[in-house]
């Protein structure tokens, strides 16, 4: 009896394991809008010690068209605080049965180093299978590692891109006694199981079955706020006989500080140099600028990521002498030649990049990539980016502002807010002088200013790029249909919100449409704004514009037109409100010159689900508004 007992528990187990590599099986809700399946997504993590944990992935996907191929593959990262223990995978056709396993000759393993990591010990061990010549088929990756950065716990997201169902998902925290589990919860439809071990220690299970794929709605809110997530994090931790506790903020803050604590100290002479450079300079800004354009001058950035070298800087003096460094060890240098020139600085650590979101203000964790300089002054206060080449002391971007960063405090930190750009700094004012043939034909002289965030991309080519790499950069941002560049330059203007100018000559063939004794003349050169995407079903999340949609657009173009030609009608000035901007455009005749004027106000925020409607509406009547057109009579 018992024999056939566990020859039965085995017959259903394999049951049960086939039944997960078959695609028949999925149910049809799982398949709508979806390229992938989850079939199963188990992930374990199991906590030794303090500066020790291990842990598990299985991942079963059912692939089930070509866009869904991407799932049938797998990137996994590794360095020396962490070992990838196996690696192995499976492919299965459409009834589930296994075609082939992965081979140690189907796995690459090669180093992430690119120009700008000098030292870096980040590899990757990379495993696909062949593109498959039917559909759907069944993948199975299994990535076992040891993990010895305990700064850092999983985050798990079984549901991690759009289009892509989950049918069944767990995800399983074993805890050893005396160490607390930390966790935030995002989109968890269930609560956490929590149950005490028999070693005295605490298991966490979160589950997540038969979720449906979603497809990110235009100007939706970040993916983390859509998609089922779970953070955790540590209380206790060691890295590398560091030490560190977590509980708020002035924890993180405290354990950064010792990490780096004396690594600021610079060369005497090196002091001297500073003390005679900011000698004439009576102010805490004045000094800083002194200091901030020797460091442009004399710095180049290269990253190091090496162990706990990605988060303990290189000490100032090594610097001082190599004239290199990361954003950890160039924001250290500049502390400490700003502190011998009698300024107080602190480094502060933020979640970095255009498309990075902010730091998760109520999950206190080592959540940051980079690091910059806070310069506290009295009311003001300015941020210093150390890795940039060009950028004006104080000025910030859209890379690192507008979010929350933590100040690195001796006694604990806390988080602060880096600058938020207005509308009325990012500004593009153009001014255009067109001459008109009979033919049609126009030729251009342009002058835009660029200011704050819409002069980050010219400045960055301004540096980055030779004249003719920049030439052919600009005529792909060009939107005329048949033009040619005849001459092109760009200058700066520093400042607190620095700005670029760009001159352009242009030649343009058939501007204008020439039919009989009229002149078809478009209004609006080079600054049309498109439609928005229309809805095809109803809005189902918020409407988010970011950064990139606070800005001031003020276009002013003469028009010089052939000798004879008189307007077939006026058009009215026009304004168009809404809650997201404001439109305005006018016209004004002086003989055979016109003057067209158009002005648009963008500005940011986050906007229920019901106003996309308003803002196709709104976006349809710019469109409109752009594409106007004057006719012009030849008089007799």
């Amino acid at each position: 009896m018992k024999k056939l007992l566990l020859l039965a528990l085995l017959v259903s187990q394999t049951v049960c394991a086939q039944v997960e590599y078959q695609a028949g099986v999925v149910e049809a809700a799982l398949k709508e809008n979806a390229h992938g399946v989850v079939r199963r997504h188990e992930t374990t993590f199991t906590v030794k010690s303090a500066g020790e944990a291990t842990q598990r992935v299985r991942s079963v996907i059912t692939v089930l068209d070509e866009p869904g191929d991407e799932h049938a593959k797998t990137v996994v990262g590794y360095d020396k605080l962490s070992k990838i223990t196996n690696l192995e995978g499976a492919l299965y056709d459409a009834s589930g049965k296994l075609i082939r396993k992965l081979k140690k000759a189907d796995i690459e393993d090669y180093s992430t180093y690119s120009d700008y990591n000098l030292f870096d010990d980040n590899r990757l061990k990379a495993a696909s299978f062949p593109k498959q010549p039917t559909y759907p088929y069944t993948v199975e990756f299994i990535i076992e590692s040891t993990e010895r950065n305990l700064m850092f716990y999983p985050t798990w997201i079984p549901q991690d891109q759009e289009h892509l169902s989950v049918e069944q998902a767990t995800f399983t925290v074993n805890m050893p006694p005396g160490l607390a589990l930390r966790y935030k919860e995002v989109n968890i439809p269930t609560p956490v199981v929590e149950e005490t071990a028999a070693n005295g220690g605490k298991t966490y299970v979160w589950k997540l079955a038969n979720r449906l794929a979603v497809e990110f709605e235009p100007l939706s809110p970040p993916a983390r706020e859509q998609l089922p997530i779970v953070y955790t994090a540590p209380t206790d931790f060691e890295v590398q006989e560091y030490k560190g506790k977590i509980t708020n903020w002035s924890d993180v803050s405290r354990f950064y500080h010792s990490l780096n604590d004396g690594r600021d100290r610079i060369p005497d002479y090196l002091r001297r140099q500073v003390i005679e450079l900011t000698k004439n300079e009576t102010t805490t800004v004045g000094k800083v600028r002194k200091v901030y354009q020797f460091l442009q001058e004399q710095t180049r950035y290269v990253s190091v990521q090496l162990g706990i070298g990605g988060w303990q800087t290189i000490e100032a003096e090594k610097v001082a002498v190599s004239n290199y460094g990361d954003c950890k060890a160039l924001t250290n240098y500049t502390k400490a030649l700003l502190q011998a020139a009698g300024v107080t600085a602190y480094p502060a650590l933020v979640r970095a990049g255009e498309k990075e979101p902010d730091t998760m203000s109520d999950f206190p964790s080592f959540q940051f990539n980079h690091v910059i300089l806070c310069v506290p002054d009295k009311r003001d206060t300015l941020f210093l980016e150390c890795t940039s080449s060009h950028d004006p002391a104080g000025y910030v971007s859209d890379f690192t502002g507008n979010r929350h960063v933590l100040l690195i405090l001796p006694e604990g930190g806390r988080l602060i807010k880096t600058p938020a750009y207005q509308p009325a700094d990012n500004l593009q004012q153009r001014r255009i002088d067109i001459k008109i043939s009979e033919q049609g034909d126009a030729t251009a002289t342009v002058r835009t200013r660029y200011t704050g965030l819409q002069q980050d991309d010219y400045a960055s080519i301004l540096h980055r790029l030779n004249h003719d790499d920049q030439r052919s950069w600009l005529i792909k941002r060009i939107a005329i249909p048949a033009f040619e560049l005849n001459t092109f330059a760009y200058s700066e203007q520093v400042g607190a919100v620095p700005a670029v100018i760009e001159t352009l000559e242009l030649t343009i063939r058939r501007w204008a449409d020439a039919s009989g004794t009229r002149l078809f003349l478009p209004l609006n050169l080079m600054s049309s704004l498109s439609s928005a995407t229309p809805l095809t079903q109803s809005r189902k999340t918020p409407m988010e514009l970011g950064s990139a949609y606070d800005f001031v657009d003020s276009d002013t173009i003469t028009y010089q037109l052939p000798k004879g030609y008189l307007p077939e009608y006026r058009i009215n000035p026009l304004t168009i409100d809404s809650k997201f901007g404001t439109y305005t455009a006018q016209l004004s005749m002086e003989g055979d010159r016109v003057v067209y004027i158009r002005r648009v106000i963008m500005h940011r925020g986050r906007f229920p689900a019901t106003a996309y409607a308003e803002w196709v509406d709104f976006r349809k009547k710019v469109a409109k508004a752009d594409r106007a057109q004057l006719v012009f009579v030849k008089s007799n």
